[in-house]
């Protein structure tokens, strides 16, 4: 889920932050370029691993701030395929779920990663699961069991796409339809993995799993 990767930038450090030490200001330059950003095929920038090197500053004409060839390694949040994820639910509508795993928010579950026996109630605007007869709501704000199927890298909508057309009823990168930069895809159908979906529903279940273990350790 959390990965290192390393990069080389060249870092323009402000004329107002020459006072401070070269890594001190490197450090606060890097961290204001790069953190909670999106690098393609990389991942969310969570935070700073280390510096490996910095070059001797140079400027250029015209210019006050020093520029420093940079190399450095970063920690970044990039789930792989299959891998179960918990987070909170924090919308729905009739084309799935958001989940929030707390520092990233655009994960979605699409209604067709869902099991048969979910349902959407458009009344109560919540999604249901039909379990032995009886209606099991998926609530706000629950802990949630998810797999990740698909990690997207989105391209940065072009002016065109920002202004639509006549089929785009809320054209790409505006307010109604944010660009979103990395998206995870993912599945509450559990037919391959048990225990997806709200975390409430399994806890009996995971307990009965614990006490029948500790029986058959006694035994032996």
């Amino acid at each position: 889920m959390f990965n290192v990767c390393t990069v080389e930038d060249k870092l323009r450090v402000k004329p107002s932050e020459l006072g401070k030490a070269t890594v001190e200001a490197v450090t606060a330059e890097i961290q204001r370029t790069y953190i909670d950003k999106v690098l393609p095929k990389l991942g969310l920038v969570i935070t700073l691993f280390d510096i490996l090197s910095i070059s001797e500053g140079f400027v250029f004409p015209s210019d006050g701030g020093v520029h420093f060839d940079t190399k450095f390694r970063l920690v970044v949040f990039k789930p792989f395929v299959g891998q179960v994820l918990l987070g909170q639910l924090k919308s729905c509508n009739n084309k799935g779920l958001k989940v929030d795993l707390g520092f990233f928010d655009d994960l979605f579950v699409p209604e067709h990663n869902f099991p048969a026996e979910y349902w959407f109630h458009s009344q109560d605007g919540l999604w249901v699961w039909k379990y032995e007869g009886n209606d099991i709501y998926l609530d706000l704000k629950e802990t949630i069991r998810v797999r990740v199927m698909e990690v997207r890298f989105n391209p940065v909508p072009t002016e065109v796409e920002r202004q639509g057309d006549e089929s785009d009823t809320i054209p790409r990168g505006t307010e109604g339809n944010p660009f979103t930069p990395m998206e995870v895809i993912a599945s509450v159908n559990d037919d391959d993995i048990p225990g997806l979906g709200l975390t409430s529903w399994w806890e009996g279940v995971e307990e009965e799993g614990l006490e029948e273990d500790a029986v058959k350790e006694e035994a032996q």
